[in-house]
């Protein structure tokens, strides 16, 4: 299921959906969001997560690698993710929180199909990491995006 633009009172607004249950970093990823220009929509369960992904086009999801889970490998919204079509994906700017991972991780983005790890050491930095992924990608991405354009298919 395709998600719903015209989300009504977020039509106007870049949504960042978030998966993180701890206050603290909620209110450091709030932050840095807003910072950015950014809506953050909080999802308190894994199964709101993915119907909030279904229900609206987030620009950003930013997720723990332990909400509701053991760890990255079965984490539910991160599943959901992978499910969607590549055409809706591609749109999503995929950032996972985790304790082991070096940020900017190239490989270990690579292997856990996300745009971006961070450490949750980092989280301060979110708004420079956030900036310089997101430009990472947008540059990654923009030849295929001028050729879809072309070819009126987005």
């Amino acid at each position: 299921m395709a998600p719903n633009n015209d989300s009504g009172a977020f039509a106007d607004q870049r949504l960042v959906l978030v998966c993180e249950n701890a206050p603290e970093r909620q209110h450091i990823i709030r932050a840095a969001l807003e910072q950015l220009g950014f809506t953050m929509l909080p999802a308190a369960t894994a199964e709101e997560g993915c119907e909030r992904l279904r229900r609206h086009a987030f620009e950003i999801v930013i997720v723990d690698e332990r909400f509701e889970s053991n760890g990255v490998l079965d984490n539910p919204v991160l599943a959901f993710l992978n499910t969607m079509s590549i055409n809706l994906r591609r749109h999503v700017f995929v950032v996972l929180l985790g304790r082991e991972f070096k940020t900017f991780d190239n490989m270990m983005a690579f292997v856990r199909s996300v745009n971006v790890v961070v450490n949750l050491n980092d989280l301060p930095h979110l708004p420079a990491i956030i900036r310089k992924g997101l430009e990472d990608n947008n540059e990654f991405y923009r030849v295929l995006r001028e050729m879809l354009i072309e070819v009126g298919r987005r």
